[in-house]
């Protein structure tokens, strides 16, 4: 009798395990997110570079064409962003915007990105004072 009721407990237990996981993970998936996340994790061949191994890197569009340079990386709170050259004018530019790290991606040995050259000069401008410079990137 022991042996039926502590089966039966343990099947009970067992049982509400996997209703409180999927509780536990709604819970999460219906908070805000925040800019640079709400399309998913950074690409992980991306994660694994450095500031300076993205500095001066060339980010291409779906089509293959080059749109932009990466100037540094560059954080505001939880978030980090690449700070993007859109124009090519030789460290002289006040095209600079900043993209969350999450919209890049590899394909192949090549940065790219789902965007149109209008599409990134449409983004957010990149301003001296608003983020934290990562590992010195912008001198």
């Amino acid at each position: 009798m022991k042996s039926l009721m502590t089966a039966c407990g343990v099947v009970a237990l067992l049982s509400g395990a996997p209703a409180f996981a999927q509780s536990t993970t709604a819970t999460t998936t219906t908070t805000a997110p925040s800019p640079s996340s709400s399309a998913g994790a950074v690409d992980p061949a991306i994660a694994r570079m450095s500031a300076d191994q993205l500095k001066n890197k060339e980010v291409y569009g779906s089509d293959g064409k080059e749109l932009a340079k990466i100037e540094g990386v560059v954080r505001k709170g939880n978030d980090t962003f690449a700070v993007l050259d859109v124009d090519h004018v030789v460290n002289i530019s006040d095209k600079d915007v900043v993209l969350p790290m999450n919209k890049l991606h590899m394909t192949g040995d090549k940065l790219a990105v789902d965007m149109t050259k209008e599409q990134m000069q449409g983004l957010e401008k990149w301003q001296k004072g608003q983020y934290e410079d990562i590992k010195g990137a912008l001198k």
